[in-house]
């Protein structure tokens, strides 16, 4: 090292001029740096939709879910898989371990698929993952909805699935437009005509041939046959059959016109009560700022040539806002920080050029580090940036500059200085990085959502690191050899403590070791009774500055009541001043990507920001105003409150629309309900548990009508035609496609409307027999009410049903706890079992990785310092950091009233590498003062003298440079805020314990002779 320093010495001026370049090209790079607002927690999620329209939940079971189920057992990587079941729709997630790369998981799913046989005109069709969803947007102009839905499917949609990043655009509300053929009963009657001959007449009059290629002398000619249906006269005008050699067209039996198939959901922003919503989601793993950017060049091309002038697509909530945000605080929290880690280091070394200097290194460090990562392809986001300690950053350079301003005293500034402190503690700062690494093992050996949030965090830090041992070496010696004189005076709040401390050691030092071991096992137990009665909770929610709420009604209710109530809610949520935006959405959207009923309804909330709020001090306290004013008006409604990125994650992690959920898994629909009702009502009863509620499956008001086969059979009729007329009647069948250019839009066969909205009549629609004749429904068919499953919700292939709920509490697992204890006397029949999910869950796994590979880090940390110190009790002094750190970090999450989560978890780890290199260097300079021939007390009294200012400003900067992160509000703050609060006060009280304490164990040190 001698060697190097002298090299750097000599090049200084080079040394300086490439760390200039290095920082430069750096910065050029963060260009190309995507930043994300959130990390995404979420495993790999492929969701597979079949749409299957008109038949029961029980049906869809048993037709669509349950072969594709067995089609997909088995894939590598398959962790879980779920599936809902309801009317005309099955929805199956295939949940991958978090190693299995999204891509093969598809695959894998695109392959099974081709292999399963299903029920004809069923198509199982892979959508994208709700997490990526970044942009909601409405189409505003002066066409009907049918013409603005028709623009979004056919124009827009397809314009954005061309920007970058992005993988599909959902359409929701509006009219999807269709061509209808209402067929008149009296004329079925009248012309002796069934309805399947229609539907056949139909589907047969709507076909184009290609015939062979034929010369014409010369000329080659290319044959087509043309016969698609254009327009609504070539449908008028279709033959249906011959009745007294007169040809019987459609319109001799029905009206023809354009309409819209049945609506299954409805759109409303603010005060405009029907819209129609476009929603672009991202591919898994693009890049948010570019395809962000790429989405708003679509858009404003569309405004301004593509589409006609009166529509324009508006967006109402994009995720680039929140990233705006977050790159915003993280700006603000980075400046503020770099600036404490200056002030302090100034005030404790006195010297304006050194203290700049030091400075200097953090955003230096901080760009390389930001750097590497534009080129290595990675992201950053808020977490990954903010929760990053920059005066722990700065304790490399701190330490080596404040062992050269010492060796200035002996041996003026230069040369011999730099070369004498490179010797004494540059390898040490060197190991440091290696020591930091260690630490972080319980972190790298995460699985998990924990590891997706907390991994790129701890990857930046060790790039920081590095660069930070790399600048130091290099540019800061040069810089020092450069341009650095040293002061003979020092600042005076750092005599007054180095006096007051040497009148402390002269007794610490002389304190017995049985005095010590007490007040080490004192602190032992201290640490251990604070954790315990701290509370658990798996990662503080992120504050995204929006409110993404849920109200269920009752299952029967219908979709136009559904609309009517969310208007109410929407009027109340605009009440609020604090509100923004609401967008509601009732039903689902036609395509089936999100699977629920006419009950539902949801509400996205965007907040104004938190500095123009008057009546509410916080998010939390509008969140209970809302549900309160919500259950006035709808007391017997089911309310969920959550945000939007969180719901969608909720929904991925739990497999339901929850935070939390117990699930009871059965075969029996009724008996599963029965115990549902028990266990909701013992939850609701436990304190700190909200937004309890049973996602039922039973309760579905059935219409059946039941083929009478003999009956059928002595009409010479089938069952086929039965159903054509069933269809037709009360639903409409689709009898074909007619195209458009590009379009294709449904040509649908219905019934009049008076016959389907009426019961009474259902059972006198005609069936026409083969001899002309005609019989009532009621004649061939059943015709009767009843109740069957709404859902039927399934997960590794066993049906289940979920009870959702909410934990408002800080002790995430102490609640839970409670639950189970309140739950555990419900009986269950034989057979049937319970499974908790959500972040209760991830929290159980996530503690019980950590609990494995905490050990596995202490014992490599062991070894390590061992390795270094080759002694058991210098191993053990040094390690003694470890409780040091530990104590620290649970006083300071004690009096800042917070939980332990896994984000504190990472705030221990990440001070433990300070506190043990702090001691590293005392023993070091301990076992020079002893080899030296002075006696152990006075070399501990020497050793603690000399890096009193060291150890006390290593600390003090470290807890200066996340003070701004632990006092930072608003958006996504609350992740990190458990992180900074131990790292702030934990290296405060550890850095005074190490003082305090190091100097009395420095005597049992083991000094091995030169």
């Amino acid at each position: 090292m001698r060697r190097w320093t002298n090299f750097i010495i000599d090049n200084a001026l080079l040394f300086l001029i490439l760390g200039v370049i290095v920082s430069a090209l750096c910065t050029l790079f963060l260009k190309n740096l995507n930043i994300e607002a959130f990390p995404d927690p979420s495993p790999p999620v492929i969701e597979i939709v079949t749409i299957y329209p008109g038949r029961s939940a029980e049906e869809v079971e048993r037709q669509i879910t349950v072969p594709l189920e067995i089609s997909l057992a088995g894939m590598r990587g398959l962790h879980r898989i779920n599936s809902i079941s309801l009317y005309g729709l099955s929805d199956i997630k295939c949940t991958f371990s978090y190693d299995v790369p999204y891509i093969q998981a598809r695959q894998e799913v695109i392959n099974r698929l081709s292999t399963v046989v299903l029920p004809d005109n069923t198509s199982p069709q892979i959508i994208p993952n709700p997490m990526g969803e970044v942009m909601r947007y409405v189409l505003v102009g002066s066409r009907d909805l049918m013409e603005l839905r028709t623009l979004q499917d056919w124009v827009v949609a397809r314009y954005l699935k061309t920007a970058e990043g992005v993988e599909d655009v959902s359409s929701y509300g509006g009219f999807i437009k269709a061509y209808v053929v209402e067929v008149k009963p009296e004329n079925l009657i009248k012309y002796k005509i069934s309805l399947s001959d229609v539907i056949q007449a139909i589907t047969n009059a709507n076909v184009n041939v290609g015939g062979r290629a034929i010369d014409f002398g010369s000329q080659y000619f290319l044959i087509r046959g043309l016969g698609l249906i254009r327009d609504l006269k070539d449908i008028e005008n279709v033959v249906v059959a011959y009745r007294n050699n007169t040809p019987v067209l459609i319109k001799d039996i029905g009206q023809v016109r354009i309409d819209n198939i049945p609506r299954t959901g409805i759109v409303g922003l603010n005060r405009y009560d029907d819209v129609v919503m476009g929603i672009v989601v991202l591919r898994r793993d693009a890049k948010s700022i570019p395809s962000i950017r790429s989405i708003k060049e679509k858009i404003e091309e569309l405004n301004s040539h593509i589409l006609p002038k009166d529509v324009k697509v508006f967006p109402f909530y994009e995720r680039g806002k929140l990233i705006d945000t977050v790159i915003h605080k993280v700006s603000e929290i980075a400046f503020v920080g770099i600036i404490l880690v200056f002030i302090s280091i100034f005030v404790f070394i006195g010297d304006i050029r050194v203290a700049f200097l030091v400075a200097l290194t953090v955003p230096m460090s901080l760009v390389i580090a930001l750097g590497i990562m534009a080129l290595r392809g990675e992201s950053a986001n808020f977490l990954s940036i903010a929760a990053i300690d920059f005066g722990i950053i700065a304790d490399i350079p701190l330490l080596f500059v404040e062992n050269y301003l010492r060796n200035t005293r002996e041996y003026g500034a230069g040369r011999r200085s730099l070369l004498q402190s490179t010797q004494e503690v540059g390898w040490l700062l060197v190991l440091s990085v290696l020591l930091v690494g260690i630490c972080f093992i319980p972190v790298f050996l995460m699985e998990g959502a924990e590891k997706r949030i907390f991994a790129p965090m701890v990857r930046t830090y060790l790039y920081a690191i590095g660069a930070s041992i790399a600048i130091t070496f290099t540019f800061l010696i040069a810089a020092l050899a450069l341009f650095v004189k040293p002061k003979s005076d020092e600042m005076r709040l750092v005599k007054l403590l180095e006096r007051l401390y040497d009148r402390v050691i002269e007794k610490l030092v002389k304190i017995k070791g049985r005095w010590i071991a007490m007040y080490l096992i004192g602190l032992c137990l201290v640490s251990f009774l604070i954790l315990k009665n701290l509370g658990l909770e798996f990662i503080p929610k992120m504050d995204e500055g929006n409110i993404y709420m849920r109200i269920i009604f009752p299952y029967s209710i219908s979709l136009s009541q559904t609309y009517q109530n969310a208007k109410k809610v929407r009027d109340i949520l605009l009440s609020f001043s604090e509100i923004k935006t609401v967008e509601f959405q009732v039903g689902r959207p036609e395509d089936g990507t999100d699977p629920t009923g006419p009950f539902n309804s949801e509400y996205f909330i965007d907040l104004k920001p938190y500095s123009e709020w008057k009546r509410f001090k916080d998010k939390a306290v509008l969140e209970e105003a809302i549900r309160k004013k919500v259950r006035e008006l709808f007391p017997n409604a089911d309310i969920n409150i959550s945000q939007y990125i969180q719901d969608n994650l909720d929904e991925v992690m739990t497999g339901v629309k929850g935070e939390n959920a117990v699930k009871i898994f059965g075969d029996n629909l009724y008996k599963l309900d029965k115990l549902a009702d028990e266990v909701e009502e013992k939850l609701k009863k436990v304190e700190g548990v909200e937004d309890v509620g049973v996602f039922r499956e039973i309760g579905q008001p059935n219409l059946v009508i039941e083929a009478d086969r003999e009956r059928l059979a002595a009409y010479g009729l089938s069952v086929e035609q039965l159903m054509d007329t069933v269809s037709a009647a009360l639903g409409g069948k689709e009898a074909t496609q007619v195209i458009e250019g590009d379009k294709r839009f449904s040509l649908l066969v219905i019934l009049p409307e008076d016959l389907r909205q009426n019961p009474s009549k259902i059972g006198d629609i005609p069936i026409i027999l083969p001899n002309g004749s005609y019989v009532s429904l009621s004649s061939v068919a059943k015709v009767y009410f009843t109740t069957g499953a709404s859902f039927i919700y399934r997960e590794n292939y066993k049906r289940y049903i979920p009870i959702k709920f909410s934990v408002v509490s800080k002790d995430l697992a102490g609640t839970v706890k409670k639950a189970q204890e309140e739950v555990k006397n419900v009986k269950l029949p034989e057979g049937y079992f319970m499974e908790w999910s959500g972040q209760f869950k991830s929290l159980v796994e996530a503690l019980r990785r950590f609990t494995f590979s905490g050990v596995l880090a202490l014992f490599i940390l062991s070894a390590f310092l061992y390795i270094l110190n080759r002694s058991v009790r210098n191993t053990l002094i040094a390690m003694s950091g470890v409780l040091f750190s530990l104590f620290g970090g649970a006083v300071s999450l004690f009096v800042a009233n917070f939980p332990l989560s896994l984000s504190a978890i990472v705030g221990f780890v990440s001070i433990l590498g300070i506190s043990i290199l702090n001691i590293s260097f005392m023993m070091s300079a301990y076992k020079e003062h002893v080899l030296n021939g002075l006696s152990p007390v006075e070399s501990a009294k020497r050793a603690a003298k000399e890096k009193f200012r060291a150890v006390l400003l290593s600390c003090f900067t470290a807890s200066m440079g996340l003070l701004p992160t632990t006092l930072s509000k608003g958006v996504g703050s609350q992740i990190q805020k458990p992180l900074a609060v131990v790292v702030v006060g934990g290296m405060l009280i550890s850095g005074g314990l190490i003082l305090l304490v190091v100097p009395s164990l420095l005597r049992y040190t083991h000094v091995e002779e030169r």
